[in-house]
């Protein structure tokens, strides 16, 4: 599924980047034991897959590695069960899912199912599981026994799966790079088309984090399927620094630690662990005392042609969303959607795909809700 040396192409993808407080720092440096999916316990470590190799390397918040577990075949994407053990899909030629206890002791779940590339838990225990070239989505209770809950329905090279902030099951293809949103009928709804293969995703903020393997590039996508880049310039490197100067080679693990604040990138083809720190929606917190009062000032520029600056206050922690909505009042953009803590804030947003005319940005907050109106002119 994935070659060891991955070749960057140009491909033709109107994004704009983002670029606020996140700094992009190497916590592995390369070459090391591990180059695909990352997964975290609840102690903060990080579980690393060899996808060329037979290992699960195991890495401390300080960056301290060790090998947590071996004799494996192609591990993929990996996910810890309600039993607290490591399950590990088999990829290739094994056709299994191994589980690995906290010890480190590996033994066989599945036996017999083609090509797994991820497995996820949903709250209920029971296990989804991909299965990249039959293009399917099993279901397995704890026991090991499985059917089939999806097939088709656009999968191609299905390689990760999450929940979306409704509790809707996201898919993402390996091979085209397209994100699917499947609703309670099992419709399979495109949100995304990246450009490139897709390594992995996670959802975190209220938005779906991608890495594009050939590409060099972290995207962020709303839920509404609106996508940006979020961290790397486009060139192969390993350079540092803030997330719109930075460089990857072959972005392809991803995870967000606990707090949301962190994300975690796997370089395939340094075989090295970036971090990027000051994860949030987009967001600067531009003073930390507590406002007067709940407050949305006037974007400014406005009118604005095509990015303008949004700030507001909030005066007590609690659940924040900024929504920005046509003329019509269909949503346009997700700007935030987390809980922030009382202060002052702004963030950018980018009309470069939109025409010209009236739009609305909300701002809701504990119960609280200012509307102001914005001009976008080209």
């Amino acid at each position: 599924m994935k070659k060891t040396i991955i070749t960057v192409f140009g491909v033709l993808f109107c994004t704009f980047q983002i670029s606020y407080s996140q700094t992009v720092s190497t916590l592995v440096p390369g070459p090391s034991t591990f180059d695909d999916c990352l997964t975290l316990d609840g102690d903060g470590n990080i579980y690393a897959s060899r996808y060329v190799g037979t290992t699960i390397t195991k890495i401390t918040p300080a960056g301290m590695t060790s090998i947590f577990a071996s004799g494996l075949s192609t591990p993929n994407g990996t996910a810890f069960g309600p039993d607290g053990y490591l399950y590990v899909p088999n990829n290739v030629n094994a056709g299994r899912i191994d589980r690995i206890s906290p010890g480190g002791v590996v033994d066989t779940f599945i036996t017999s199912i083609q090509y797994p590339t991820t497995v996820y838990f949903e709250s209920d225990t029971s296990m989804l599981i991909c299965s990249y070239q039959l293009n399917r989505i099993y279901r397995a209770n704890i026991s090991g026994s499985y059917s089939i809950l999806y097939t088709g329905s656009g999968m191609n090279g299905p390689v990760d799966m999450d929940r979306d902030t409704d509790g809707n099951l996201l898919v993402a293809n390996f091979t085209d790079g397209k994100i699917f949103r499947v609703d309670s009928a099992g419709t399979f709804n495109q949100i995304a088309d990246l450009p490139g293969t897709l390594g992995f995703m996670v959802v975190a903020n209220g938005y779906i984090y991608t890495t594009a393997l050939q590409v060099n590039k972290i995207f962020r996508t709303s839920m509404n399927g609106d996508t940006v880049t979020f961290a790397g310039t486009g060139g192969a490197g390993q350079v540092n620094g803030p997330v719109s100067s930075a460089t990857f080679s072959g972005p392809n693990g991803i995870a967000v630690t606990t707090t949301g604040d962190t994300l975690y990138v796997s370089d395939f083809n340094t075989r090295s662990l970036r971090m990027i720190t000051g994860v949030t929606s987009g967001i600067i917190n531009i003073n930390s005392s507590a406002p007067e009062g709940f407050d949305l000032k006037q974007n400014y520029p406005n009118p604005f042609n095509p990015s303008t600056k949004i700030e507001f206050s909030i005066p007590q922690k609690g659940f924040t969303s900024l929504k920005v909505f046509d003329s019509l009042g269909k949503e346009i953009e997700t700007l935030v959607s987390e809980t922030l803590s009382s202060g002052t804030y702004a963030t950018t947003f980018n009309g470069s795909s939109l025409s010209s005319g009236v739009y609305f940005v909300r701002l809701q907050s504990n119960g609280n809700v200012i509307t102001s109106k914005m001009m976008l002119i080209k």
